[in-house]
């Protein structure tokens, strides 16, 4: 069966912690993985090619891909969008409209490395570099655990200001932390985006609900031995074992023990 797998991507670039390294890809890395997906068979599309076929309105072509960003961090522009562009995969940078031009506020209160985060320019040159750019609320807040009013206002708002910003249509999201409810995924319908991302893993085929797509999160501590076993099990999990549990898995469910 057709499916296209969505990866998750946030920093690329060199971390600078170890608290970071999780979320932070080196460049070698990434041009790693960008060249064995150009090279096996993966067919790259647009968010919005993967939004029809999930809809059903074209097929999937087999072994499809998308890459995503979350949050606009600055080192996508430097590291990541030349590596795109040479091997002509299309991406989606999920941005917050409030923090365009600042830093990761919502990361260094906790911890992390102060980071840049892209202006609206920088976006623009993602945009002439094949990226669409969604929302990823205002301030990138856990939606779940704001009043309803200010969850609201975080997906509407950051849509108009986007919008404002860019002079174009918004039209995909990401939930902050991958976290949703189901009034909050009607409320994304509401909007008038035509998808929004979760970080469930797992394949995107079509009859998927396109306001709960699926995404790998690939982590800046995987190699390249686990990248390629996440795209092939569809899981944000990878380890030696894996293959042999899944298996092990299969074989009981035909069983039926």
């Amino acid at each position: 069966m057709s499916r296209a797998t969505i990866l998750m991507y946030h920093l690329v670039d060199t971390p600078r912690s170890d608290k970071e390294h999780r979320f932070c890809t080196t460049p070698d890395d990434f041009a790693a993985q960008i060249e064995w997906l150009s090279t096996s068979g993966y067919t790259p599309i647009s968010i919005a090619q993967l939004c029809a076929g999930v809809k059903g309105e074209v097929p999937i072509p087999d072994k499809t891909v998308h890459i995503t960003f979350d949050d606009g961090f600055a080192c996508v522009l430097e590291h990541a969008a030349p590596v795109l562009q040479r091997h002509k995969f299309p991406a989606t940078m999920f941005a917050l409209s409030d923090k365009l031009g600042e830093t990761n506020d919502w990361m260094s209160r906790r911890g992390f490395p102060e980071r840049a985060i892209l202006p609206a320019s920088g976006l623009h040159a993602l945009e002439q570099a094949g990226f669409t750019i969604g929302s990823h609320t205002r301030s990138h807040v856990s939606l779940p655990d704001v009043p309803p009013e200010v969850a609201r206002e975080e997906i509407h708002g950051s849509k108009h200001r986007l919008e404002d910003a860019l002079g174009k249509a918004v039209e995909h999201f990401a939930y902050p932390f991958g976290r949703f409810t189901p009034q909050l995924r009607d409320e994304v319908a509401l909007a008038g985006y035509a998808s929004a991302c979760s970080t469930r893993s797992g394949f995107n085929r079509s009859g998927e609900d396109p306001f709960l797509l699926r995404r790998i999160d690939v982590f800046g501590t995987d190699r390249l031995w686990q990248f390629k076993q996440k795209l092939k099990f569809g899981t944000n999990e990878a380890s030696r074992t894996y293959p042999l549990r899944y298996l092990a898995r299969r074989l009981a469910a035909r069983l039926g023990i």
